[in-house]
């Protein structure tokens, strides 16, 4: 069953012509900063959502490609599809035209099909940087379009955009869409990465049911970080579809370079990363470069097996053999679950989703004290922990989980001075996962060194052992003598 995409609060689409200046109005009014400007035209491709917040209400905001995309191309197709959807869901269309070249014939044949698809129309003119342009507004040829009077504004200044969003709240509230209260953004946020084509639009596509992104066998139909709130199984999620990732010697500057960017800033806000393979071929050492990224982010993270449908002469072991080709390039992420899907057929698309909301409770999970305490004193017991240098063997005074997601301990040593080998770290972090669970999501060690004397203060039972019973100071830490059957020490 196919995620329900919420449409809770009013939505205005802005359209056009490649090169308005949509996006950077999209971006001036959401405030986000998310969308790739550039003077290449049809730099945006998908819908790209993002709320307005203006005088403590709130509406959806959607960013189109230009509508003169060329219709002979795949993506071409892609972008004015994607906008034709836009403007059939908008409850307000924004058409966007461009004060310094004017109204051309291409604005009013798009002026013209927008409004067959929707009534609910405004002009607005972008690019009014100085006060010289004003007169450029009220031309026959903007008068002539019949979608009533133009509105004025510079997006890249930011002038006039407070009464734009003004006359935008009014006519929602004219037609009975109301702007809605604030609301947090909360639910589970999945991005979705991976080496370009493998497969991660159609795997959106796939989970929301809808075609959601342009999907194109062309690398980096992709651009910028896309967002998808819905809803499934009484659960809220956001997905983040985001550009494919080459090797940083064959970026391209400019666009590429700005997406893999947003990319990053993506992957920090997300709680869980879907890294995606394409199952048909080995892994590469791009893809183990993306998943020691997603490592250091500390991420949730579920490793997708895409385009299982290809893979050719399959076997009952094959999905064996392929998890230990998987397992042997990445033994850091030992901990992260494997699941095959094809994105083209639909197949395990709501197994993605179970098993994210399976790595949220195992990143949410918090472990008691004295669990803690048994465990320690058994790993130790079992294997010594060594500093980093030397044979001298440190006091791990205690552990304790200081935060969740990620899980995250925290051992105390005894002494400023002291230190505990890193791969005894790593023996622990195992054994926590064999005791406590922790399946994917990585978890994070610390050691924090502390004075003897804040030891001390940390157990009761070591200060009142301060002073003897005949009133004289004694070491608490000074190991005691076996004490015999008739109770004298030997």
């Amino acid at each position: 069953m196919p995620g329900k995409r919420l449409k809770s609060m009013p939505v205005i689409a802005l359209v056009g012509r490649a090169n308005v200046g949509k996006s950077t109005l999209w971006n001036r009014l959401t405030e986000t900063g998310r969308a790739i400007v550039s003077k290449e035209p049809h730099t945006t491709r998908d819908r790209n959502y993002a709320p307005i917040i203006w005088r403590g209400m709130a509406i959806d905001c959607v960013d189109t490609g230009g509508m003169d995309a060329d219709q002979g191309s795949t993506i071409g197709r892609g972008i004015r599809n994607q906008a034709e959807l836009a403007v059939k869901e908008a409850d307000l269309v924004l058409f966007i035209v461009d004060a310094r070249s004017g109204v051309i014939p291409t604005d009013i044949d798009f002026a013209k099909k927008v409004k067959s698809i929707n009534k609910n129309i405004l002009l607005v003119v972008n690019k009014m940087d100085t006060p010289q342009m004003l007169s450029d507004a009220y031309t026959k040829e903007m008068l002539a379009m019949g979608i009533g009077e133009p509105i004025n504004c510079s997006a890249s200044t930011g002038k006039g955009t407070g009464d734009l969003l003004d006359r935008v709240f009014k006519e929602l509230e004219k037609r009975n869409k109301h702007p809605q209260p604030i609301q947090e953004a909360n639910g589970l946020k999945i991005v979705i990465m991976g080496r370009p084509n493998v497969g991660k639009s159609s795997i959106v596509n796939g989970i929301l049911g809808e075609e959601r992104v342009v999907v194109s066998a062309e690398a980096h139909t992709t651009r910028e970080p896309i967002d998808s709130v819905f809803d499934w199984n009484g659960e809220r999620f956001s997905l983040i579809d985001t550009a494919g990732m080459r090797k940083r010697s064959r970026i391209d500057k400019g666009i590429e370079e700005e997406s893999i960017e947003k990319n990053r800033a993506a992957l920090h806000r997300a709680d869980i990363a879907f890294l995606v393979f394409d199952a048909s071929e080995a892994p590469t050492q791009q893809d183990k470069h993306l998943a020691g990224l997603m490592h250091e982010e500390s991420k949730g993270l579920l490793l997708i097996a895409n385009k299982w449908d290809l893979v050719k002469n399959k076997t009952t072991k094959s999905t064996d053999e392929y998890e230990l080709a998987i397992r042997r390039a990445f033994p850091f992420l030992h901990w992260a679950d494997i699941v095959f899907v094809s994105a083209l057929e639909h197949q395990r698309m709501d197994r993605l989703l179970e098993l994210a909301l399976r790595i949220r409770e195992e990143r949410r999970r918090v472990i008691s004290h004295n669990a803690l305490q048994r465990l320690l004193k058994t790993v130790v017991a079992r294997k010594k922990p060594l500093a980093d240098g030397g044979t001298f063997t440190p006091y791990l005074h205690e552990v304790n989980q200081i935060k969740s997601e990620p899980p995250t301990f925290l051992i105390s040593v005894r002494g400023e001075k002291a230190s505990v080998h890193k791969n005894w770290i790593h023996y622990f972090e195992n054994r926590l996962r064999e005791k406590f669970g922790f399946r994917g999501t990585p978890i994070v060690v610390k050691v924090e060194l502390l004075p003897i004397r804040s030891v001390e203060d940390r157990n009761p039972n070591a200060i009142n052992a301060k002073l003897g019973k005949d009133g004289k100071k004694i070491n608490p830490w000074r190991r005691k003598r076996p004490i015999g059957r008739k109770g004298n020490r030997y």
